[in-house]
């Protein structure tokens, strides 16, 4: 099983392991509510060393992805970035992905294990075009750094200012010599910023840093769970657990991957029928749970006898004191308030109640 850069680190500082993608990463620092409560109110810093990562350049890159992916990635400057889908041509999601344009590059940062799969698509899409494809996934850890002090942190320890940026473009800093791409990415519903750096220096040079440099902030390492509920209290959907390859952009509610007036790219059509034309019969939507069942993933949404939705994520929210879940749901129940049961695997049975997502945004 791979271990990431920081393993060594992680366990002196408390991390408790377990395998995610094919990685030991931490689960905890012992303490998931403290680390929860870190990013809420100061500042958390978590490891997504495993995510992959993978760099396009060469004459023609710019060209090649904006005939493939579902955003205008022609229109981004240097410093820019954005998110976007890779689509079949029946408009389903192949994956998700937030992109970074550099000055001679795309940078590409995707779900975990997914490097390989979009490198093979890539190959398989880029024919004559004059495109270099580099999987960066091991040489290159990507370290989150979320909350309301988040910035300060990071100018704390860069020291100096950073600029204002808007989500997904990003600036290049340097640590001891180790060059930091670092981008502003909202993944909890607090300000928010991804730091990628070279996975020699990630640990003495990077993570360390953050840690020493955040104890005036209250900073704390978070692990995989706290994490992973603070994401779905942002209403976020995460490739793998709340979308696959029978998801349709539109349907996730991903507005913000799609572009309309760039022209053809790879599932287009689709796309455009749906937005011009018609609708999609499943979207996104969030669940308050009543009681203390935490309902697993395809638990059934129910109205009476009628099947109308499925659970894809759930935690228990310390924001709101319950237990909340993102699901889909047919659209003609897709408006707050409804009432609805779900009916779990055990046949247990739980009341919901749809809900807006996300359930909390600081702004």
């Amino acid at each position: 099983m791979e271990k990431t850069p920081l393993y060594n680190i992680q366990a002196i500082q408390g991390a408790e392991f377990e395998e995610f993608s094919g990685r030991i990463m931490p689960k905890s620092y012992g303490n998931v509510l403290d680390e929860y409560n870190a990013v809420r109110n100061n500042v958390g810093i978590h490891d997504l060393s495993h995510h992959g990562k993978i760099e396009l350049g060469g004459k023609e890159h710019i060209k090649f992805l904006q005939g493939i992916l579902s955003n205008d990635v022609k229109k981004l400057e240097v410093g820019d970035g954005q998110y976007a889908t890779f689509l079949t041509p029946k408009g389903r999601i192949i994956t998700d992905m937030k992109l970074y344009r550099k000055k001679a590059t795309v940078l590409f940062d995707l779900e975990p294990g997914l490097n390989e799969k979009v490198i093979e698509l890539l190959l398989k899409y880029r024919i004559s075009y004059k495109v270099d494809i580099e999987d960066l996934t091991e040489s290159l850890s990507l370290i989150s750094v979320q909350g309301p002090n988040s910035k300060k942190l990071i100018e704390k320890t860069l020291g100096k200012k950073i600029p204002d940026l808007k989500e997904y473009s990003f600036f290049l800093g340097d640590i001891n010599g180790k060059e930091l791409l670092i981008a502003y990415v909202n993944r909890t519903g607090e300000l928010g910023f991804d730091i990628f750096v070279s996975s020699d220096g990630v640990n003495k040079t990077l993570w360390e840093s953050l840690i020493a440099k955040g104890q005036e902030f209250e900073a704390r390492p978070v692990g995989l769970v706290a994490f992973e509920t603070l994401r779905i209290e942002a209403g976020i959907p995460r490739y793998g657990v709340d979308m696959n390859e029978n998801t349709i952009p539109i349907e996730a509610g991903l507005w913000n991957a799609l572009s309309f007036d760039k022209g053809c790219y790879v599932g287009q059509e689709v796309i455009a029928r749906i937005k011009w034309r018609g609708h999609v019969n499943w979207h996104l939507a969030g669940f308050r749970i009543d009681g203390d069942y935490m309902p697993q993933k395809n638990s059934k949404v129910i109205i009476g006898e009628r099947e109308i939705g499925y659970i894809t994520s759930s935690a228990y929210s310390p924001k709101l004191t319950k237990i909340i879940a993102l699901g889909y749901i047919r659209r003609e129940f897709n408006k707050p308030g409804v009432q609805v049961t779900i009916k779990m695997e055990s046949s247990k049975t739980v009341a919901a109640e749809v809900s807006q997502i996300p359930f909390y945004n600081r702004n």
